[in-house]
């Protein structure tokens, strides 16, 4: 059994190979950055131990992605960066998908290969706004009705908008799944999918990885049920009485990503 805070019961029984860290909540919150991070990604530098940015953003490439990062002042490279976008350009690698029609943000679309509207082998769904309409949605279920897959970057249902709630890709991805009879494959935290495309980018087992995040769902659950050690930080969207009150527990927690340094050397190496 795990205890809810400090030091877990379960060991970390394989050499840590990784670390997988959350942005949002963990280096920053509301664009400030939170003291230590910094820090940390220098420590483990000094210690030669990869690491990588994990994000359900799904509307900004990494290039992108980037710039949004060094402008706050976090240094990040291109291929430390595994979104949920990104994740998308990943899995149509490994399942060897070259035709694509993609269903994105121009912006979202710099990672990925050239746009295939005709004959896809697979359609890649994100955020696309108020540009769905009925004859896009009957043009994508004839193209998946003749074997395209649908890649879903997230199934969110709806989001907040200027005048209210709004509809999400989710939706429309549902309602192809519904027209079609075919499943579409989720690209983004906590899906199992997501965590193995992130683990293949360090070249070890999903077991030989950390994760750290604020989010019990999508970043403690997700890497639990891939086997990685899960820490939570007290920071971000993290509240005690949602953890106190939750059958998830993670694996340790810190104070803030400043602590992390401290905590890998006395629990995990």
């Amino acid at each position: 059994m795990r205890q809810k805070y400090g030091i877990s019961h379960r060991q970390h029984s394989q050499q840590m190979k990784g670390v997988l860290f959350d942005l949002d909540g963990v280096f920053y919150v509301e664009q400030q950055l939170i003291p230590g991070g910094i820090a940390c990604l220098d420590w483990l530098r000094e210690q030669g131990i990869p690491y990588r940015f994990v994000t359900n953003n799904t509307t900004l490439s990494r290039k992108n992605l980037v710039a949004k990062l060094k402008g706050l002042g976090l240094p990040v490279a291109e291929h430390e960066i595994i979104s949920a976008n990104y994740a998308g350009v990943l899995l149509l690698a490994q399942r060897n998908l070259k035709r694509c029609r993609l269903v994105l943000r121009p912006e979202a679309q710099l990672d990925y290969p050239p746009n295939c509207l005709e004959y896809p082998d697979a359609i890649v769904i994100g955020d696309i706004g108020n540009r769905w309409d009925y004859d896009l949605l009957n043009a994508l279920m004839n193209q998946v009705l003749d074997g395209a897959e649908i890649i879903a970057l997230h199934k969110g249902r709806y989001h907040e908008g200027a005048s209210g709630l709004v509809l999400d890709s989710g939706a429309f991805v549902a309602a192809l799944e519904h027209a079609t009879g075919k499943q579409a494959i989720v690209v983004v935290k906590p899906t199992q999918t997501f965590f193995e495309l992130a683990s293949h980018s360090f070249g070890c087992k999903s077991e030989e990885l950390v994760m750290v995040g604020d989010d019990l769902i999508n970043d403690i659950k997700g890497a639990q049920q891939m086997g990685m050690y899960a820490i939570i930080v007290q920071t971000g969207k993290y509240r005690k009485a949602l953890v106190d009150g939750s059958s998830i527990q993670p694996d340790g927690c810190i104070s803030s990503i400043k602590e992390l340094p401290k905590y890998l050397q006395n629990r995990i190496r």
